[in-house]
């Protein structure tokens, strides 16, 4: 006869093994984990004297964080942050940095934290105008993208649950679109006829403050933003924290408040916030960031290449699984991938490795900001992790099902033979990977990401799947 106890132990021990499996599924198909959950190590980075204490006492408090003190270079905390293994990494710096060098600086910083090709944090570059504006950025809460506006890209509002849209090609002046619930987004002529019609159209729209997500393209500067591409007289611009927008005979001040994100998704130099050449009291990041930006993506550069736009793949195609801040990291992933596995080669490899350089999240890396669920996501996603017999050991199944390719001129659609590549975040560090089967040509497990290569694209109900031990670092 069995002893009930030991009988009732190994029932429980399975149990947890279902419990933790489904709940591990819940958790990473909804892409709900972030550092406020518990699941990963904040750090925080600061130059030796930075005065900014209120600022890294606040994301301390927020996320337990640990801070790492460096005096001329990030290099210098390398080795203690990679002991520290951090899921995020924030540099806290005040606006004096020289950001173009800075930002390179700590993209590289976070991909040598150990020896393979791959980001190993999610990070980003706590900053402001002053201290005050740093902690009220520290302090932000999630945005919830349900309304947006755009200068580009007018089927990306399809993936949005309303929203605006104006050309900023002049070659298709006049071309206007509008995104309502449920419904797919109609497009419109006769829209504005000239640059000063256009800046006054897009004012009116602004002026109203109710955009969660503004997304930006075409020329670009450290303070300003031409409003039509690839030529055009009417500018949007930040002086000392204040927006204004001009063109011939028009002049009308920008004020806004409502809590958004901004992604300057083609423009060139908007994330330059300081630099020998221009000041931060400029700054068009900062300014936005001063009227309601929670978060900001932009170039630290000059952009010729189109990489940035991929990061839509994640970020508006996935119905919310990832936050603004993950979508720039798996973007990341997957341009290492494709640099390291020689399939960016030419023109393409030159502005892969440029582009994915210049561009920054300006923010907490952490906070939780993402679409809100609005339609079926262009991929289903699942993960099932199990615990085995031997401590930490766990195994792990990925499955993907393709819902959606594009049209179009972007990567994931179908002229470039729909979804290849593609990279996942896991809810946790793991290592010592063995894989069991797998239908992908090819998979690689860097640490926190899961990047795989299909071989050739996936299309419309094509499914794929992976299962792999590993060890789940602590």
């Amino acid at each position: 006869m069995r002893h009930p106890l030991k009988l009732s132990l190994k029932f429980s021990r399975k149990l947890m093994r279902i419990l933790f499996a489904a709940t591990v599924i819940w958790l990473t198909s909804s892409g709900w984990l972030t550092a406020a959950d518990g699941v990963g190590r904040y750090a925080i980075i600061v130059r030796q004297g930075m005065p900014w204490t209120q600022a890294v006492a606040a994301l301390q408090q927020r996320y337990s964080g640990q801070v790492f003190t460096f005096r001329t270079a990030a290099a210098e905390v390398r080795s203690a942050v990679a002991q520290y293994k951090p899921r995020y990494v924030c540099f806290v710096c005040e606006p004096t940095e020289n950001f173009p060098e800075f930002v390179l600086e700590a993209n590289r910083f976070c991909r040598e934290l150990d020896s393979d090709p791959y980001v190993d944090a999610i990070w980003g570059i706590l900053t402001g105008l002053d201290e005050q504006h740093a902690v009220q950025l520290a302090r932000a809460e999630p945005v919830v993208v349900r309304r947006a506006f755009t200068k580009t890209q007018a089927d990306w509002l399809d993936w949005i649950a309303e929203g605006e849209y104006v050309t900023e090609w002049t070659r298709d002046r006049g071309e206007v679109g509008t995104k309502r619930p449920k419904q797919q987004v109609q497009m419109l002529s006769g829209g504005p006829k000239s640059d000063a019609d256009d800046l006054k159209h897009v004012h009116g729209m602004l002026s109203r403050d109710d955009f969660d997500l503004i997304i930006g393209s075409g020329h670009g500067g450290q303070h300003n933003w031409m409003l039509m591409y690839p030529s055009g007289s009417g500018f949007l611009t930040a002086k000392e924290g204040a927006l204004t927008m001009t063109a011939p005979g028009v002049s009308l001040p920008l004020q806004a408040s409502h809590p958004k994100l901004y992604w300057a998704v083609g423009n060139c130099l908007t994330g330059e916030v300081n630099s020998p050449q221009n000041s931060f009291r400029n700054s068009y990041a900062l300014a936005w960031m001063k009227n309601g930006a929670r978060q900001y993506i932009g170039a630290v550069q000059p952009t010729w290449y189109e990489l940035n736009w991929n990061m839509a793949d994640w970020f508006l195609k996935q119905d919310g699984r990832w936050t603004f801040g993950e979508s720039l990291f798996l973007l990341r992933q997957w341009s290492q991938f494709v640099l390291a596995e020689n399939i960016a080669m030419g023109q393409d490899r030159r502005g892969t490795e440029y582009t994915d350089g210049i561009f920054v999240l300006y923010g907490d890396p952490a906070l939780d900001s993402r679409l809100q669920q609005n339609r079926e996501p262009a991929l289903d996603e699942t993960l099932q992790v199990v615990p085995l017999e031997q401590p930490g050991r766990v195994r792990i199944t990925y499955r993907v099902k393709v819902n959606f390719v594009g049209a179009g001129n972007k990567r994931t659609a179908e002229k470039y033979d729909g979804w290849r590549i593609f990279s996942h975040l896991l809810p946790g560090s793991f290592s010592d990977v063995q894989m069991e089967k797998s239908d992908f040509a090819k998979v690689v497990v860097p640490g926190e990401t899961l990047i795989w290569d299909a071989g050739t694209g996936l299309k419309v109900g094509d499914q794929r799947a992976v299962t792999f031990t590993a060890t789940q670092e602590k």
